[in-house]
């Protein structure tokens, strides 16, 4: 790697940086990510399961009467900045710059076909009215038609002096309006569901990963969402918010390989991505743990079928929880002296129909309790429509094979076992999962036990007008669940509705 400066040594020291890990990061970024070998697709029947409406009725029954066993958290990452949510407005912005911009054409392209949406169907966006009344009140902007109320309204959202959106989370950004003609943000509409994930007689605890600088602008959001709750339910309602550990940001390089330096010419570093979040899970205080990303939700009733969901899989994890704590008790308590062939067939009934107990220095009830222990997820997936890339696949391993979630950078497509593979990919993982993090004694797993640290993702990115090479952790559900022992369901397509681009506000 390129050597280190004695300055570069002291930065590492006084921010107490393992330099062994710097060097390793630089090695990782050279190298790239590394690809994923003996990989195959997880399809339907073969790695993903399809339950019967008998057997939804059972799990989400299962939920009920057995919720109390368990602590109960919902975990959000929600740091995300809304300025990549407003790219077709930026876009649109610069395009219409050029001396030979011509909107209709615009509309035709590649680029212009988000703005196309949104200019037809602009009063459907839902902070549609507070742009309006910004812009009326403005009495320097030109409107003569309807372009130009169009262009008045694109800088209105995005300038400081209008609503400032590119400054704001995604999870602050108005994303619904409901019958009575108010506004909620995707943040109030998760809270939302944490109340009725809690069958409205106890609220869900949320946990929400957020940048620091955002804090007071969450929480009174949260103040006035609970100036609306009964008594009874503000005594179970609770909101933590965690941030990312500066210690969990990653190095970049140029594109003569040398570490990206700040203006005092000291190692720069960026957000190691979402795999860093596995520091704040680790912190978590609960039993159980739903993960969902901010802006897939609906609000109320649309939100029904989503809601019902997690309460599946929720409880679907609870009834095979429970079967799994009762085998580590068995091997703990009676070890080899217990029916073994009974675990073998547990395993390969729910994680690995293909599962063989295989001879090696350990002793065979030391082997199935080494399976079993550990952390626990149930993923719902949704079949794909359009581009293949990243999901669900087996993956072999020391101990057999193991259900994993491979993003597409993990994947190349010139090896013919993931060309095939990714060509075989039926669905992919839209982050609605449901985690077991604690034992059968009811102690906390170290999760960080539990991850494929040599799982790293290396990218490319645009910064100003230079490329740069960027390294994240091992992504959360990702790499960074590597080793957990996970099922992987059928959920309707009806439960995502993420907001990628404004556009998609637009229902």
């Amino acid at each position: 790697m390129k050597t280190l400066s004695k300055s570069d040594f002291d930065q590492l020291q006084n921010s107490n940086r393992s330099v062994e890990l710097i060097q390793r990061q630089y090695e990782f970024l050279i190298h790239g990510t590394s690809t994923q070998r003996n990989i195959e697709a997880a399809t339907l029947g073969n790695g993903i399961q399809k339950l019967s409406s008998h057997t939804q009725r059972e799990a989400l029954d299962y939920f009920y009467n057995h919720r109390e066993e368990r602590s109960w958290m919902k975990f959000v990452p929600a740091s995300g900045a809304a300025s990549r949510m407003l790219a077709p407005f930026f876009a649109f912005q610069k395009a219409r710059t050029s001396p030979d911009f011509d909107f209709e054409s615009y509309c035709h392209s590649d680029e212009g076909i988000p703005i196309a949406k949104l200019f037809k169907q602009l009063k459907k966006l839902p902070f549609y009215a507070l742009a309006y009344a910004k812009i009326i009140q403005n009495d320097s902007l030109p409107i003569n038609g309807e372009l130009e109320f169009f262009e008045a309204f694109v800088s209105t959202v995005l300038l400081d002096e209008g609503l400032g959106y590119p400054n704001l989370p995604k999870a602050l950004i108005p994303f619904f309006n409901d019958e009575l003609g108010q506004q909620w943000t995707a943040f109030e509409a998760q809270l939302q569901e944490g109340l009725q994930l809690g069958d409205q007689y106890k609220a869900i605890p949320i946990h929400l990963t957020i940048d620091k600088e955002n804090r007071a602008a969450f929480e009174e959001v949260e103040s006035k969402f609970k100036s609306n709750l009964d008594s009874e339910l503000l005594k179970s309602f609770s909101v933590e918010y965690s941030y990312q550990h500066p210690l969990t940001d990653t190095p970049y390089l140029n594109d003569q390989n040398e570490w990206v330096r700040d203006e005092k010419g000291k190692i720069a570093f960026r957000k190691g991505g979402h795999g860093a979040l596995l520091e704040n899970l680790n912190h978590l205080e609960a039993d159980c743990i739903w993960i969902k990303n901010i802006d897939n939700i609906l609000l109320n009733d649309a939100n029904a079928i989503g809601e019902q969901w997690m309460q599946i899989l929720a409880g679907y994890l609870l009834k095979i929880q429970n079967q799994l704590f009762s085998h580590l008790r068995a091997l703990e308590d009676q070890k080899s002296d217990i029916n073994l062939d009974e675990i073998v067939t547990f395993i390969k009934l729910h994680f690995d129909p293909e599962y063989k107990l295989d001879n090696s220095d350990k002793l065979p009830n030391e082997i199935l309790f080494d399976y079993l222990y550990r952390p626990m997820r149930i993923c719902g997936m949704i079949p794909k429509e359009g581009a293949k890339g990243g999901g669900p696949f087996w993956k072999k391993d020391a101990q057999g094979r193991r259900l994993q979630i491979i993003e597409g950078v993990e994947l190349d497509m010139k090896q013919e076992e993931h060309k095939s593979a990714v060509n075989q990919s039926s669905h992919f993982n839209p982050v609605m999962m449901v985690c077991g993090i604690t034992n059968h004694k009811g102690e906390k797993f170290s999760l960080y036990d539990f991850r494929d640290d040599k799982r790293f993702m290396v990218s490319e990115k645009t910064q100003g007008s230079s490329t740069v090479k960027i390294l994240e952790w091992p992504g959360l559900w990702n790499g960074g669940m590597a080793a957990w022992n996970s099922l992987f369901i059928e959920v309707p397509s009806e439960t995502f509705h993420p907001v990628k681009t404004i556009a998609d506000l637009i229902l």
